[in-house]
């Protein structure tokens, strides 16, 4: 597992009270600013492959299938955010062998009782699968599926740009971030 997304996941499981508490008495966001516009923008309707709110959720927009990264904006600094955004593995993603329908990459979102909720990430958009626990046969670490932004060939910039929209849509922050912050 990458060491940056491991720290930056432990970090922000570990920080969730804190969290909590600081969005039930935070201030109003200020204005965004061009960059975080320009980075909302690549969020939500990425010219360069799958957006990221295909699967994320960030200030109430987007698809919660992986981590909110809201909370990951609020606690991880510039360089950590642009290496989890580039990273080609994540802990989330587990290969899913069915008796019945073969092998896919998916995130569990749930589990009652003997019926398993999983997000299909074979296909584009995820489709949500429900399945018996007795149909699924093994849950492993994904060695296969690679994160999308890995492959969209982002520039420095256009990574300064969607990490100022997390910043921002997380603090309120309205500093610029340079690609060199990466």
């Amino acid at each position: 597992m990458n060491r940056v997304f491991f720290f930056t996941m432990t970090l922000a499981v570990a920080l969730q009270p804190c969290l909590a508490q600081t969005k039930s008495t935070a201030k109003p966001k200020p204005p965004i600013t061009a960059q975080a516009t320009r980075g909302r923008e690549l969020f939500l309707h990425s010219p360069k492959g799958t957006a990221c709110a295909t699967c994320h959720l960030v200030d109430g927009q987007g698809t919660a299938i992986g981590p909110d990264l809201t909370d990951i904006g609020s606690v991880v600094g510039p360089h950590g955010l642009a290496g989890t955004i580039k990273m080609s593995m994540t802990a989330y993603v587990q290969e899913v062998q069915t008796k019945t329908n073969g092998t896919f990459p998916g995130i569990q979102k749930q589990k009652d009782g003997d019926v398993l909720q999983i997000w299909d990430l074979s296909q584009m958009p995820p489709v949500l699968r429900t399945l018996q626990s007795a149909d699924v046969t093994s849950m492993k670490q994904n060695e296969k599926w690679k994160h999308p932004p890995t492959g969209a060939g982002y520039t420095q910039q256009e990574l300064a740009d969607i990490v100022a929209y997390l910043k921002w849509a997380a603090t309120g922050a309205t500093a610029e971030i340079k690609p060199s912050d990466l």
